[in-house]
């Protein structure tokens, strides 16, 4: 994880640092950040509480704890990169500051993936023309009312004026309502369609009444930044016999006025300037709750460091219920024309009264009983998430997440109803908002990603009529902005960020059910200086669509124990599985910090109508070191047993694969019922040499040696147990991803029934031991029905001289005793047992496949072929070094990938044809083969095997029906003995030594696709070729257009 998170962030300084060189290099402040749980008393009673770096916890060891979070001090333009580590059992979100072209980082759902528990998101954002008092806040569900909030401070760069001499000291005060009742229990309040409860009390900076304590000195100073950062109440917020000059809201400096209390609506932050002009003595600062009966107070200490004497006196008063006196406070708070604000020019300067508004927006809150429970709306609409980030849906093109106008510019006046609701807005637009407040409780509303001008608020109904009395000179401009009871307030905003926008109600209960929604704003124009690319490091996830961030990096494994360098997937071996659903779309970002190129294929997976994203050398541009790619694919119309690979030199020797397992939709009926439980079994031989010692035993022409052992899902013999329960049905998915040999696989005892094999429902036969070649997948059920202990699991190479075995351990859970006896054996050399258990696996006509028609609708047999392709494969000597070659042709990969040079139409890349479809019988010669077929052909492929050994091969892009075997020759005769009914579909076979195997193939996948050995020697020394599957029809519906995240190489 930690090189992945430096690889990250490398990339995403180097684009900071580019725009730094381009616009005048600004600093970079790091911040590591770890979220925890923690015990706290903040109102006496112990809660559980989110704490960044939580230290002040009863238990653990956590760096830096504290609650309130740290806070950020910066300076406007700072570029921060925040690494935050969730060790907290749920996801987790934090939001704060404006993000400037960058809703990436804006941390709400609709715009980020949650960080998931164990791992972590490092925040890479700038604080791009601001200035002013701030906090960032956990996002997701209620964590707010637990903690893991902070302050933020951007303060002017120091050739800006600001128009107060420096103060001698500087507070941060968060404040706000609190519960005793932990964030789950309040969550559950709101989940069951309640409304919260009566808060418990106010803290401030995480304490209740008299816990803090700010030391002055007299005749001095001081600047408060105050925020309300609680969950459903206004407060107010005052100082015992001293008054407050207000200096800045919300990033904005303002026109000087004083004070002797302030309100602060939920969301809001101010700074004022208070000077120590009072007796050396100690004073209460004060805060409670406005609009609410009954009134909660807290107090802290402002305490003079040449005190005489403590507090004296009740603490002040301030007000309590009085609408008016708010209103014509928050209408007297007014920008400072003349004073600079982020940048040297005065804040007048932007006449926002003389801009033209080009759309009036009215949003109205409401409270709707819907389906029996308490929600909250905007103009009827009451949000609910998706299942996808909507910023993610827009940029992925994700269809069915959001739609563009599922909430009305003005209030409908229908009842309530739930939508994920999105509005469309055009960047650069100047809009009027106007929120409307039919309630008879104050809200308070924040818009992320902007600024806004409070042109005016007022009692009533808003008619056009009340623009009359707007505030078009020196209106404040915020972020977050409060509305009164049966009133309004009205907004001027700019529509200058490109993105994805919340706006929301800052009580965060209504926001949880409903009062919120998103702003799209969009520019048709594809260029950083609106909106900056995707970062590298985002995190992915929703629902039919599967996000992966995969990090490639060499590791030391000690399969056979021996030290190895290993290649890991997020430091796994195997690599993590992937785990999805028929039409599942995978978006699948590796990074590859590895020192060589890399590719990942997708074994099974048929790609359809998409080779561009196969994975392998004829089809991709390797991933360069320390750069990464994203794969987008759809498992269309699959379900079944699969798994992915590296497939450039060898690799593959090396690790880097894992499972992929395809459920059926839940619609679709499976012939069996659900099992107690689904292992995933990757097997293969092994090598104690690195990969690139094998490469180099290649590459100087000679063979590879005999293996060292066999691998069960990383392990040598004995290193792993798979748990049963007694009397229970289990599914094994059983992968070989070994590189020479076919296994054997059985379990001790106990019978397999094979239900499944590379996507196709087979008739369900049972089985002491199956044989799986190179390359290809099984799915069997197995019963627990046997005297409870523990058995072996055991498998061993087929057709070699030196048989190979591993076991693992098959655990029934209620296990009375260690496996007794030896490993059973299994078949070794014996062809004919292969050969007939081969045959005896059927298509299951009746069972359904990935769609709801019987598997035997589709009557293979009777559909003519229209051509016939004969391949033989043979080991000829060329140039002195050991080669392999099918139809005398030995594949060698050209400088360019073939699908781009097809594409753009590159010369001298491929010729077509260059590989015969049947035997020559000449001598072998070293060429790029391309062969070329036909969309929608039907066709007879016959792999014929001249050679002694068992050979295997892999289709890509496509499934076939394996209609026969034979001994011998092939010959037309042959065709009497096809199954023409319920023979096999799959993408991998067998061919056995001196016979051949037949298929049928529908070429029904326009792409460049591969045709391999699967003995991956065998392939890298040239037994492969590409079938170019060709339409003359330039439509999307035969092929995916070019990805535009393509990555070019050689002479593309």
């Amino acid at each position: 994880m930690r090189s992945l998170w430096w690889s990250l962030l490398v990339v995403q300084i180097l684009f900071l640092l580019l725009l730094g060189f381009s616009n005048g290099e600004s600093p970079y402040r790091w911040y590591n950040w770890n979220i925890t749980y923690g015990d706290i008393y903040p109102l006496g009673v112990k809660q559980q509480v989110l704490s960044t770096n939580a230290l002040d916890l009863k238990y653990g060891i956590l760096i830096n704890g504290q609650f309130p979070g740290p806070p950020i001090d910066s300076v406007t333009n700072d570029n921060l990169i925040i690494n935050v580590f969730n060790s907290l059992d749920e996801p987790f979100l934090l939001n704060g500051i404006q993000q400037r072209r960058n809703s990436w980082q804006d941390g709400v759902y609709g715009t980020n993936c949650p960080i998931p528990p164990g791992q972590n998101f490092t925040y890479v954002l700038q604080v791009k023309d601001q200035i002013g008092s701030f906090f960032y806040f956990p996002s997701l569900a209620m964590h707010k009312a637990a903690g893991g909030y902070g302050g933020i401070i951007i303060r002017s760069r120091p050739l800006i004026p600001v128009p107060f001499p420096p103060p001698a000291g500087d507070y941060t005060i968060l404040v706000g309502d609190w519960f005793k009742l932990n964030h789950t229990d309040l969550k559950a309040i709101l989940d069951g369609g309640n409304d919260l409860p009566f808060p418990d009390g106010l803290l401030v900076n995480g304490r209740g009444s008299n816990g803090l304590t700010f030391t002055v000195d007299q005749g001095r100073t001081y600047r408060f930044r105050i925020s309300n950062v609680g969950l459903t109440t206004a407060i107010n917020f005052r100082i015992q016999g001293h008054k407050m000059v207000l200096v800045e809201a919300e990033g904005t400096h303002t026109l000087q006025n004083t004070y002797e209390s302030l309100d602060i609506h939920l969301g809001q932050s101010y700074s004022v300037l208070v000077t120590m002009d009072q007796p050396g003595q100690d004073y209460y600062i004060v805060a409670s709750t406005r609009f609410t009966s009954p009134v909660l107070t807290a107090t802290s200490i402002l305490h003079y460091s040449n005190s005489a004497g403590g507090v004296s006196g009740p603490p002040p008063g301030g007000p309590t219920i009085e609408i008016d006196w708010s209103l014509n406070q928050a209408r007297s708070i007014r920008q400072n024309l003349t004073a600079s604000g982020p940048r040297p020019n005065p804040q007048g300067s932007y006449h926002y009264g003389l801009v033209n508004t080009t759309r009036t927006i009215r949003l109205a809150n409401s409270a709707p009983m819907i389906n029996g429970k308490k929600r909250y709306a905007v103009n009827s609409v009451s949000f609910i998430p998706a299942d996808t980030p909507l910023k993610l849906a827009d940029y992925f093109k994700i269809p069915g997440v959001f739609n563009l106008g599922s909430i009305q510019d003005y209030p409908t006046g229908g009842g309530g109803y739930l939508q994920t609701s999105v509005m469309a807005a055009d960047f650069r637009a100047y809009v009027e908002v106007v929120f409307e407040n039919p309630e008879d409780t104050v809200q308070s509303w924040h818009i992320d990603g902007h600024i806004f001008f409070v042109v005016g608020m007022d009692g009533g109904q808003w008619s056009a009529a009340s623009r009359l009395n707007y505030n078009l000179r020196d209106g404040i401009s915020r972020c977050t902005i409060q509305v009164y009871p049966r009133s309004w307030t009205a907004l001027y905003m700019p529509l200058d960020n490109v993105g994805m926008w919340n706006i929301r109600s800052e009580n965060w209960a209504r926001q949880y059910l409903g009062q919120q929604f998103y702003l799209r704003v969009y520019s048709p124009v594809n260029s950083w200086r609106d909106e900056y690319p995707i970062p590298i490091g985002a995190l992915l996830c929703g629902h039919p669509y599967r996000f992966y961030a995969w990090n490639v990096t060499y590791g030391d494994i000690y399969p056979l124990g021996v030290k190895q360098q290993g290649i890991l997937i997020n430091g796994q071996f195997p690599g993590p599985p992937i785990q999805c659903v028929t039409n599942d779309n995978l978006i699948i970002n590796v990074f590859n910090n590895l020192d060589e190129p890399f590719l990942i294929s997708w074994n099974g997976v048929e790609q359809r109508r998409n080779s561009w994203q196969d994975g392998v050398y004829g089809t991709n541009c390797p991933i360069p070191p320390g750069k990464n790619f994203t794969y987008v694919l759809q498992v269309k119309d699959q379900i079944g047993s699969f798994y992915y690979f590296p497939s450039l030199a060898f690799h593959k020797a090396a690790g880097g694969f894992g499972s992929i397992n395809i459920a059926s939709r839940s619609v679709i009926p499976v012939p069996f019922p659900s099992p107690a439980g689904e292992f995933s079994i990757l097997t293969g031989d092994w090598f104690k040499q690195n990969h690139s010692d094998l490469k180099a035993i290649l590459d100087g022409g000679h063979d590879l040696p005999f293996p060292d052992g066999l691998l069960i899902n990383g392990h040598g013999s004995n290193g792993y147990t798979f748990t049963v329960d007694q009397g229970k049905t289990y599914r094994f998915r059983i992968s070989n991803v070994g590189l020479t040999t076919s296994v054997n696989f059985r379990i001790q005892g106990h019978k397999m029934t094979v239900v499944e094999v590379e996507g196709t429902h087979t008739v369900q036969n049972a089985y002491d031991s199956l044989d799986i070649h190179l390359g290809q997948s099984y799915s069997v059920l197995l019963t627990a029905d046997q005297p409870a202990q523990d058995y072996y699991i055991v498998v061993s190479t087929r057709f070699t001289s030196q048989v190979l075995t591993a076991t693992s351990t098959l655990r029934y859970s209620n296990s009375a005793g260690s496996v007794s006896g030896p490993p059973p054996g299994g078949p070794t050399i014996e062809i004919d047992w292969s050969f007939n258990q081969a045959r005896s696996l059927r298509r299951n006509l009746t069972a359904s496949g990935p769609r709801p028609n019987p598997q035997g609708s589709y009557h293979y047999g009777l559909i003519n072929t229209t051509r016939t392709i004969r391949l033989a494969n043979s080991a000829p000597i060329i140039n002195g070094k050991q080669r392999y070659a099918i139809n005398s042709v030995s594949f060698i990969p050209a400088d360019t990938p073939l699908k781009l040079a097809d594409h753009f139409n590159i010369p001298g890349v491929f010729t077509l044809g260059s590989i015969p479809d049947s035997p020559t019988g000449s001598g072998a010669y070293l060429q790029t083969s391309v062969m070329s077929a036909d969309f929608r052909a039907y066709t007879e492929v016959v792999f014929e095997n001249l050679e002694d050994s068992v050979q295997s091969y892999h289709i890509d892009g496509h499934h076939f029906f394996v209609v026969g075997m034979g001994r011998g020759e092939w010959t037309p005769a042959s065709r009497l003995t096809y199954n023409l009914r319920d023979t096999i579909s799959r993408s991998t076979v067998q061919v056995y030594p001196k016979s051949w195997t037949a298929l049928y193939m529908p070429l029904d996948n326009v792409g460049m696709w591969n045709i391999r050995s699967q003995n991956w020697a065998r392939q890298y020394l040239g037994q492969q070729f590409y079938l170019r599957v060709y339409s003359p029809v330039n439509s999307w519906r035969d092929e995916s257009p070019v990805p535009s995240n393509v990555l070019h190489c050689g002479r593309a």
